[in-house]
C-alpha cells in the first residue's frame, strides 16, 4: 500500500500534538540528547439508556495524565468537561467534572474505570534516521491494549458500555538525537460503498463521516430527468438509527416528499491492524468492517432496501523523532 506524499512541515512546532507537550527547538551542533518518552492514549464512545452519546478521552506522558468528556444529544453538546484526572496502568481510572455549557455551572463528576490488557506482542521499530547533519537512532515501541470497562458514571445518565467502545495504546520513544521531536496524530474515517436500493428504481445510498456511531447518509434517486436527493445525520442508539429528512429536487431545490431511513450495523469479522511506512512517517491503521442493513421509505409511497458494506478506519500517524520528511 502506498500513501500520498505527506508534508511534514505541519508537524513542526510540537513534540506531541494532542498531549499538550511543548517542543524543544533543535540547537545547531547540539550534543546528542536522549529522549525517553512514554505516551498513553485512551478514547471511548458510550451509548446511554437515555439515548444520548458519551465521548471520553484521556492521554498521558511519563506520569502526567489528563482526561476530558462531553455528552451529545441530537448533535448538540449538552455536558462538557475538560482538565480531568487520569491514571494509566493495568487498572485505568479517571474523573472529570462536567459543566452545563448553557449555564456554565458544574453538574457533577463523571468517572471511568477499566482494565487494560496488552494485545499481542509489542511492535518495536528500529529508528536510524538522518536529519541534515544529525542522526536519530533508537526504538519506538507500540503496545495496543484491549479495554474492559468496569465502571462508567455520568451525572443524570445510565451508561451502557460495550466491548468495542474503547481503544487504547502506549507508545514509548527511546532515541538519541541532536534534534528530538515527535508527534502523534489520530484520524478517524468511516464510509460505505455506494449501494443500489433494491425496490427503489434508480435509488442509491451511501454512508460516510468520521465516526461509525454518527454517520452522514446520502440517498439519490436519479431518473435522468428530475434527480432527487436526501441528506442527513444519524445518531446510533445501540447499533441502530433512524432519521426523516426532506427529499429534494435537485432541479427546483424544492421538497417533493419526506424520506425516512432506518439503518442497523452488523460487525463483520475481527478488527484488523496494518502498519505502513512512507519516508519518515509510520501510519498504523485499525480497520473494522460492517454491513449496514438499510431501509428507505418516502411519504409518496416509494421504498427500497440495501445490504451495504462499510469500513471504519482509525489512523495513528507517527512522525519519527528527528525525521525530515
Amino acid at each position: 500500500m502506498r500513501l500520498p506524499r505527506i508534508v511534514l512541515a505541519s508537524f513542526a512546532g510540537a513534540l506531541l500534538i494532542g498531549f499538550g507537550l511543548v517542543a524543544t527547538p533543535a540547537a545547531v551542533a547540539a550534543p546528542p540528547t536522549r529522549t525517553e518518552l512514554t505516551v498513553d492514549d485512551l478514547s471511548c464512545v458510550f451509548n446511554t439508556q437515555e439515548g444520548d452519546s458519551v465521548f471520553f478521552f484521556a492521554s498521558g506522558s511519563d506520569g502526567s495524565a489528563g482526561s476530558g468528556m462531553f455528552v451529545e444529544s441530537n448533535g448538540e453538546v449538552i455536558l462538557d468537561g475538560q482538565g480531568g484526572s487520569a491514571v494509566f496502568g493495568p487498572i485505568f481510572s479517571a474523573t472529570v467534572t462536567l459543566v452545563d455549557p448553557a449555564t456554565g455551572q458544574p453538574v457533577g463528576d463523571a468517572t471511568v474505570e477499566a482494565t487494560l490488557t496488552p494485545v499481542g506482542e509489542p511492535q518495536v521499530e528500529q529508528v536510524r534516521d538522518r536529519n541534515g547533519n544529525s542522526w536519530t537512532t533508537g526504538t519506538v515501541t507500540t503496545i495496543d491494549y484491549a479495554v474492559h470497562v468496569t465502571s462508567v458514571t455520568v451525572p443524570g445518565y445510565t451508561v451502557l458500555p460495550e466491548a468495542d467502545d474503547c481503544d487504547a495504546s502506549q507508545i514509548a520513544f527511546d532515541v538519541r538525537t541532536t534534534n528530538p521531536s515527535a508527534q502523534i496524530l489520530h484520524i478517524a474515517d468511516f464510509g460505505s460503498d455506494i449501494c443500489p436500493l433494491e425496490g427503489l428504481a434508480n435509488g442509491e445510498v451511501r454512508l460516510s463521516g468520521n465516526e461509525v456511531r454518527a454517520p452522514v447518509f446520502e440517498v439519490v434517486i436519479d431518473d435522468g430527468v428530475n434527480p432527487l436527493k436526501a441528506r442527513g445525520e444519524l445518531t446510533l442508539h445501540g447499533w441502530s438509527a433512524s432519521a426523516t429528512v426532506p427529499l429534494l429536487s435537485l432541479v427546483t431545490e424544492e421538497p417533493v416528499a419526506d424520506l425516512t431511513i432506518d439503518v442497523t450495523f452488523n460487525r463483520i469479522g475481527q478488527r484488523t491492524r496494518e502498519s505502513v511506512r512512507e519516508g519518515d512517517v509510520t501510519v498504523r491503521l485499525s480497520l473494522t468492517s460492517y454491513v449496514a442493513s438499510i431501509t428507505v421509505t418516502t411519504s409518496d409511497g416509494r421504498s427500497g432496501t440495501a445490504e451495504c458494506p462499510a469500513i471504519a478506519i482509525m489512523e495513528k500517524i507517527i512522525n519519527r523523532p528527528g525525521g525530515d520528511g
